[in-house]
């Protein structure tokens, strides 16, 4: 996989979401739906608005067994990254790290299959005596918008029973549809299987050539472009050329 310096918000501005495909009354439904299940779990529960690229709910179980501030928790969606804030400085940058490279696989998929991983990381976080502890915190798709893009995610953080000595971040990924589990490490943005004349097509229109521009300076028709133009979208699993040309970015066949 290639190596770059994208940020976890700039991943998650690749799904290009729009307000008019959204419907924040099943946000609605699903706030009030954690709400009592707090009540009865002991796990600390969070939501992330990809589409706001923030955090938007947070259980007051994050106050009661790690400490943080309820006013804070309550006001979560004006309080930046504050829910990574008690979260051990290493860990966070191997977190971080991490979760680009999840999303790189991820968005290498189709888009039918993007919703069907769940990641489940273990690190360290400050517990309400100020003491570092190991949590287990899964995350996942909770809400889609009208495309099918993962619009809201949720995780899932509990006290690990393992509390080994550890300065690593353990990370497994969880296929949520055949049940199998896979490593970061092993894990390979999957062949695209584009021809070389897609593949000579898109580095064109990631310069900006139109149509047109591009038939006449391959000396074939715009029609047989178009073609070309559709089958290297269906290929990579994007919807636009836009997308077409940051995936091709983050799997090394664009520079």
């Amino acid at each position: 996989m290639k190596t770059t310096h994208t940020t976890r918000e700039e991943m998650w501005a690749k799904q290009c979401l729009s307000a008019n495909d959204i419907d924040y009354t099943a946000w609605e439904r699903d706030k009030s739906m954690l709400h009592r299940l707090s009540k009865i779990s002991h796990s600390c529960t969070f939501v992330v608005d990809v589409y706001k690229c923030s955090y938007t709910y947070a259980s007051s179980n994050f106050v009661d067994l790690l400490g943080y501030d309820s006013h804070k928790i309550e006001t979560l969606e004006k309080q930046g990254d504050y829910l990574e804030s008690r979260i051990h400085p290493d860990d966070r940058a191997q977190l971080a790290a991490l979760q680009v490279t999840l999303s790189q696989f991820i968005y290498s998929l189709p888009l039918e299959q993007r919703n069907e991983y769940s990641n489940i990381y273990s690190f360290r976080i400050l517990n309400a005596r100020q003491q570092y502890i190991r949590v287990t915190s899964r995350h996942q798709v909770l809400e889609q918008d009208r495309n099918g893009k993962a619009w809201l995610v949720i995780g899932n953080m509990d006290i690990s029973p393992d509390q080994k000595h550890s300065e690593t971040v353990d990370c497994t990924v969880l296929n949520l549809k055949n049940g199998e589990f896979f490593s970061p490490s092993s894990l390979s943005i999957p062949s695209t299987n584009l021809t070389h004349r897609e593949i000579e097509i898109l580095r064109l229109i990631q310069k900006g050539l139109l149509s047109k521009e591009i038939a006449d300076k391959l000396c074939i028709s715009i029609h047989t472009v178009n073609i070309h133009r559709q089958n290297l979208l269906r290929k990579l699993g994007v919807q636009n050329s836009i997308e077409a040309i940051h995936l091709g970015q983050e799997t090394g066949l664009l520079g």
